[in-house]
């Protein structure tokens, strides 16, 4: 009862707003808001083998499991605008916002009594992800159905999974923002359909 405590049972509240409503019969607002919330993929299991043999590192390999890490949340915002160009075409503009929070990482505590140190897993890193895009879209028209769009997109933060910021230090947490490897800072996406 002094070492070991309950996982306490998260309770996520996730609520989706949307807004749309047209400006005129050519053109069309959008926003919307929401909150995403996913369990931890991995690193949650241990058992009382793991404790066991804590001081040992046959079955870790440095690395310890965490089953009290917390659900990884992202909090995303967009609005938009789109406008008819004419009767099989129109164009869409939209920017959106994004919080990725309480994301995983591996976390080295330093010291530690009898192993010196241990490595284990956190809801530490956080990220951020911005962007704009545009989209022209052609429905069937002489044969041809376009869709063409760009992006422009700018995502930092502390880590991008939950080993990457594993060489960075081995006995401290480094919270520099870096960009993110789904960072695409440019993209171009064409869609061209010939019947």
């Amino acid at each position: 009862d002094v070492s070991f405590e309950d996982y306490e049972p998260q309770i996520n509240v996730m609520p989706r707003l949307a807004f749309s409503f047209p400006i005129s019969t050519e053109a069309n607002f959008f926003a919307h808001y929401d909150i995403l919330v996913q369990r931890p993929a991995s690193n949650t299991v241990a058992t009382a083998l793991d404790y066991f043999y804590f001081t040992e590192d046959r079955f870790n390999r440095g690395i310890r499991n965490n089953p009290n890490l917390l659900p990884e949340r992202t909090v995303d915002y967009e609005v938009g605008f789109q406008q008819k160009l004419s009767n099989t075409s129109a164009l869409k503009i939209a920017a959106y916002y994004k919080e990725l929070r309480d994301m995983i990482q591996r976390r080295t505590f330093f010291p530690v009594p009898i192993v010196t140190n241990y490595s284990t897993y956190d809801n530490i890193d956080f990220g951020t992800v911005k962007g704009f895009s545009f989209t022209y879209d052609l429905r069937r028209t002489n044969n041809i159905q376009l869709q063409a769009s760009y992006t422009l997109q700018f995502a930092d933060g502390t880590g991008s999974d939950a080993n990457s910021s594993r060489g960075l230090g081995s006995r401290e947490v480094v919270r520099a923002l870096f960009p993110l490897s789904f960072d695409e800072r440019h993209r171009v996406t064409l869609n061209l359909d010939y019947r």
